[in-house]
C-alpha cells in the first residue's frame, strides 16, 4: 500500500520525465527544421550535416575510449583491493590457527 505522498511524488516525476522528452523533441525538429530552411544550396547543406555527424561520432568516441578506461581502472582497483583483502585473510586464518595449536 503505497503512501499518497509517495504516489504524489511518482505523478511528479512522470511529469517532468513528459516535460522533458516534449523538450527535447521540439529542439530535434527545430534543429531539423533550422538546417532544412537554412539559406544554403543543398550541398553545402550535406556537407555541414556529414561534417557534423563525423564530429559527433569522433566526440562519441572519445567518450567511449575515456570511460573503458575508468572502467579498466576501476577493476584494477577492485583486483587490487581483493587481492590485499584476501593476503589478509590468510594471513589472520594463518595466525588463529597457530595460536590454537
Amino acid at each position: 500500500m503505497k503512501s499518497q505522498s509517495s504516489e504524489h511524488d511518482e505523478k511528479k516525476q512522470a511529469n517532468h520525465r513528459s516535460r522533458l522528452t516534449y523538450l527535447v523533441a521540439g529542439l530535434g525538429i527545430g534543429a531539423l527544421l533550422g538546417i532544412l530552411l537554412a539559406p544554403q544550396s543543398g550541398g553545402e547543406t550535406r556537407e555541414w550535416f556529414a561534417s557534423k555527424c563525423k564530429d559527433g561520432r569522433d566526440s562519441v568516441n572519445a567518450k567511449v575510449k575515456q570511460t573503458r578506461q575508468q572502467v579498466a581502472d576501476l577493476i584494477d582497483r577492485g583486483q587490487q583491493h581483493l587481492g590485499e583483502a584476501v593476503d589478509k585473510g590468510r594471513e589472520a586464518f594463518s595466525k588463529a590457527k597457530a595460536a590454537v595449536v
